[in-house]
């Protein structure tokens, strides 16, 4: 398995796809390629974009992807402009078999049964490298809706009877939920979830990274309806938040700020990053004195903490190498970032860039793509969640 990694920031979609494709191919030693993950922000003509990566990555290549806020490699990172990022992939002994699934705007758990159904016929077991792409975006009912990954995960769960080696990404071709656009292979469609299942001995290792610790004790849901919380600890959510944050932070700003966690390990415990699961508000229902979260799994009974967000970049750097001292002899391949969009600076409104820091720590050791992304999916005490507020660092190896 060879990958070779390539990027642009030019605003002329065929220009960008070939000069992307080209780096891609000279970095990987290539003169066609098997696969193509390809990665653009809404600037660009998704159609203009695949015809070009295609003349250029040959006959052979199957395109996958979709739209993102951003993009990145080793050497280029940029988000809510003109950027193309992909990787271009020649397998040999190895394979990935593409499946794509809609409409997701008629139920998110059903597109996830047959997911997990085509998965299962391609010969997926529990240590699969799966990786799930996803549109968050819906607008055939006029209004924006967030498609979630909660009930995606839950219907490949039960077609499967459990969950392979998952890790994924909800796309957002930027932050006004512009509807978005996926490449499925061999096509272009709206509203998909692709599963891309590597074989023949690939293995991915995977981290997650929120950067958050709790700043709080533990709180209770006591009443919620889809992804809004109504009540915690039995008084109207707004004002229980609004008491924790005594006037200092406006209900107006919770919406990409307020973040909650799930401690999903000891609660009484040592604190353990790996364990918790974040949320984070998209907005707030001022009528119900609610707040409307990314997912709709904070059910009445779900104990969480508010979480503190770091501004310190330290803990990225002994995650990522962990995993390449897990290597145990194996070559490692391609690297993978999935990063939240709203830990981007230009958005967080700090200086340090986490992605920055991710390509420091990688260096030249492995070809690195990575995509800022409306949800991230990854592992939580060995089982894959949708996360909120995270970069899920992967790394495949053979």
């Amino acid at each position: 398995m060879r990958v070779g990694v390539g990027y642009s920031d030019n605003p002329d979609s065929a220009a960008a796809g070939a000069q992307a494709v080209r780096q891609a191919l000279d970095q990987a030693g290539l003169d066609g390629c098997d696969l193509v993950l390809l990665f653009s922000t809404s600037r660009h003509d998704p159609q203009a974009l695949r015809r070009a990566v295609a003349a250029a990555a040959g006959p052979r290549a199957r395109i996958a992807g979709g739209w993102a806020v951003g993009a990145l490699t080793n050497w280029d990172l940029g988000y809510a402009g003109d950027q193309v990022g992909l990787a271009v992939f020649r397998f040999d002994t190895t394979a990935c078999d593409i499946v794509a699934e809609g409409d997701l705007a008629q139920g998110e758990e059903p597109v996830g049964r047959r997911i997990g159904e085509a998965l299962a016929e391609a010969g997926v077991a529990a240590d699969s490298p799966v990786l799930l792409l996803y549109d968050t975006v819906d607008r055939t009912r006029g209004a924006m809706r967030m498609l979630m990954a909660t009930p995606l995960l839950a219907g490949i769960e039960s077609a499967l009877g459990g969950l392979p080696d998952v890790v994924g990404a909800g796309l957002a071709g930027d932050m006004l939920g512009t509807p978005g656009w996926q490449w499925t292979g061999d096509g272009l469609a709206e509203r998909q979830a692709l599963a891309l299942l590597f074989s023949g001995g690939v293995r991915m290792d995977s981290v997650i990274m929120h950067g958050c610790q709790p700043c709080t004790g533990y709180y209770t849901v006591t009443r919620a309806d889809a992804q809004t919380i109504l009540e915690i600890d039995g008084r109207p959510a707004l004002d229980v938040i609004g008491d924790i944050f005594a006037g200092a932070i406006a209900p107006e700003d919770y919406g990409f700020f307020l973040t909650l966690g799930v401690n999903m390990g000891d609660r009484w415990g040592d604190f353990d990053e790996s364990a918790y699961v974040n949320r984070m508000c998209l907005k707030v229902d001022h009528k119900r004195g609610g707040l409307v979260m990314f997912e709709p799994d904070m059910v009445a009974g779900t104990r969480f903490q508010i979480m503190h967000r770091s501004l310190n970049l330290d803990y990225i750097a002994p995650r990522i190498e962990g995993l390449f001292r897990k290597l145990e002899g194996r070559r490692p391949v391609f690297a993978l970032y999935i990063d939240c969009a709203g830990r981007a600076a230009g958005f967080a409104g700090i200086d340090a860039e986490d992605a920055a820091e991710v390509q420091r720590v990688v260096g030249d050791r492995v070809p690195l793509l990575g995509l800022y992304t409306g949800v991230e999916v990854g592992a939580v005490l060995g089982r894959p969640r949708a996360l909120d507020w995270t970069g899920v660092f992967c790394l495949f190896s053979v």
